[in-house]
């Protein structure tokens, strides 16, 4: 039974490392560099061990302009954490644009945690312009949006608009009235 569980689980959280393992040779790891392992253009690294049967492995870092991996570190990084310019994997850092669970970037993030320095989207959304439902930023969209501008059900901030306004364009209205 656990076995499977883990079989759902790779499949669920690493699609690429199941092909990668398919394509590459079955339960053995996976160790591809591209031109030479000295100069890696492209990069391939991945314990595949260690999501097939749960052993207490390391996992192996990929390094390259195109690194994909347990670890991945290179211009475009996929992995199930990344770091780059693009970034995809389950914990991305991405300094233009990084998309996963838990997605941190100079300019566009997206996922379940979004936070970016430009527009970051997902459940919880952090950053200049925000989308999600909870929104923080200076623009903010979302069920619970706290910023300068808050659109939403529940707007927090100075101006915006939502069913329930906490603004302080309502307080200014409400106050002028008296």
């Amino acid at each position: 039974m656990e076995n499977r569980w883990d079989e759902q689980m790779m499949q669920w959280m690493h699609p690429l490392m199941a092909f990668m393992t398919r394509r590459f040779g079955g339960l053995q790891e996976i160790d591809y560099q591209w031109p030479s392992p000295q100069f890696p253009v492209i990069s391939i690294r991945s314990n595949a061990n260690q999501y097939r049967s749960g052993f207490g492995t390391r996992p192996k870092v990929a390094i390259g302009l195109i690194a994909i991996g347990d670890i991945a570190v290179g211009l475009v990084a996929c992995g199930a954490i990344s770091f780059g310019i693009l970034s995809f994997g389950a914990i991305a850092l991405g300094i233009w644009l990084a998309l996963g669970a838990v997605a941190m970037s100079g300019s566009l993030a997206a996922g379940a945690v979004a936070i970016a320095s430009g527009i970051s989207v997902g459940a919880v959304a952090i950053g200049e312009w925000a989308l999600g439902a909870v929104a923080i930023a200076e623009k903010a969209l979302g069920v619970v949006s706290i910023g300068e501008w808050a659109f939403g059900v529940v707007a927090i901030g100075a101006h915006g608009f939502g069913l329930i306004p906490i603004i302080g364009d309502l307080f200014e209205w409400f106050f002028r009235l008296f």
